[in-house]
């Protein structure tokens, strides 16, 4: 599945329940897992046998639930941010053996994955781009509003990388295959 265009992730973001209560966290959380849910890697860069990123909506949901009401763009957003990036710390990647660093090859193809990990010099890139809403214009219609479209660029900023071993007969050695776009 790709990435849904910019237009629904605004008009999926603008149709939640404009709630007064706690709900609100749990119905961004969902809306921003929605968005990510079932995202495969760019097969230009690996060539996934499977693959599975599990995004940590409880978690954001929690960080997001724990957030002091603020008039302060500033806290508001470094709130949003920080919850994100926890989240984004506490979500799963999974890659199969087989996947492939393209082109494939003995040399670039995994015998076995011993970690997949999202890269934190991304996440913090990721959370910058968050940070740019600070200074984002107040609208009155949701299809206008930045936070869609800085989440949605957060997103796509994201790398991983994977460790294991190739596939390389008789004698495997190991293989990193970094920067790999998450999404």
């Amino acid at each position: 599945m790709a990435v849904d265009p910019q237009a629904t992730w605004a008009s999926t973001l603008d149709a939640l329940p404009k709630v007064a209560d706690g709900s609100w966290a749990q119905n961004f959380a969902n809306w921003y897992a929605g968005r990510i849910s079932g995202i495969t890697t760019k097969a230009s860069v690996v060539i996934p046998v499977g693959f599975v990123f599990t995004f940590n909506a409880v978690v954001f949901k929690n960080n997001l639930s724990a957030l002091a009401p603020t008039t302060s763009a500033s806290a508001g957003i470094n709130g949003f941010a920080d919850a994100w990036v926890a989240a984004m710390n506490a979500s799963i990647v999974v890659a199969a053996t087989g996947t492939s660093g393209a082109p494939a090859s003995p040399a670039t193809t995994f015998s076995a994955i011993a970690s997949a990990v999202i890269d934190p010099p991304s996440v913090l890139l990721a959370k910058a781009k968050l940070q740019e809403l600070i200074s984002a214009p107040a609208v009155d219609d949701g299809l206008d509003s930045e936070f869609p479209v800085k989440f949605r660029d957060a997103t796509l900023l994201l790398t991983m990388t994977l460790v294991g071993t190739n596939s390389v007969a008789p004698s495997p050695s190991p293989l990193t295959i970094a920067n790999v776009p998450l999404i």
